[in-house]
């Protein structure tokens, strides 16, 4: 892909200079967890071998994710209705960050759902919403379906002061267990990962609420996303 070019659907979104292109076959590099994850929860880069990684895995996938300031990386994933739900990783070279940003068919520019690093935004996701966007690929579209990889790739724009503890520790466990992490270690990391440590865990306004850059009771484009009949259906 050029430099220049970009996704339509970010077409708002994108600065001049810098391309955006899917990258999901980074999901497939040995330290990608571990570095994904870094920038929010740092112990994850620091002990890699929780996935099964080691320190020079995770630099290298910390160089494919971070340093790509030409042609930035995102990963979709496909919601109902043509609604896409994209990770886009900020690399600009002194004011990098990770995007979550959410398009569709019924607007006209993309709306930020939560924003990690630069300015930071959050949190963007309910536990029902974050359960709803992992387990809702559309069998035929573009971007990452897997329901355990959906649920791992959002969690850093996730925060719910309702969330039920030990139901959402059991299905993050589960999650880390298709990547790698061991049956006994991943329920520790499943805590870890729910405790975010850049922003409180918001007390919706409504159940499943999803708000823009964090505010509490802000409209629901997740939620309307999810809801949204697929193109062509009455």
């Amino acid at each position: 892909m050029e430099t220049s070019e970009v996704p339509v659907a970010l077409a708002g979104y994108a600065m001049p200079g810098h391309g955006i292109a899917p990258a999901e076959h980074l999901l497939d590099l040995p330290g990608f967890w571990p570095a994904y994850f870094g920038p929010v929860w740092h112990a994850f880069s620091d002990d890699p071998g929780l996935f099964g990684a080691d320190t020079a895995d995770v630099d290298a996938a910390a160089e494919a994710l971070y340093d790509a300031t030409r042609t930035w990386p995102a990963y979709r994933i496909p919601l109902p209705g043509g609604h896409v739900l994209w990770i886009v990783h900020r690399d600009f070279p002194d004011d990098g960050g990770t995007d979550y940003l959410l398009t569709g068919p019924d607007r006209p520019r993309e709306e930020r759902l939560a924003s990690i690093e630069g300015h930071y935004g959050g949190p963007g996701l309910s536990w029902p919403d974050l359960l709803a966007a992992a387990a809702s690929a559309p069998a035929d579209a573009e971007g990452v379906r897997d329901p355990d990889l959906r649920l791992l790739l959002l969690l850093p724009a996730f925060g719910d002061a309702d969330t039920p503890v030990e139901e959402a520790v059991e299905r993050i466990s589960a999650a880390l267990g298709s990547v790698g992490v061991d049956a006994e270690a991943a329920p520790e990391a499943a805590e870890r990962l729910l405790d975010h440590p850049f922003w409180e865990s918001t007390f919706w306004a409504e159940p499943g609420g999803s708000p823009l850059s964090g505010g509490t009771g802000a409209p629901r484009p997740l939620r309307r996303a999810l809801l949204s009949p697929s193109p062509g259906t009455p």
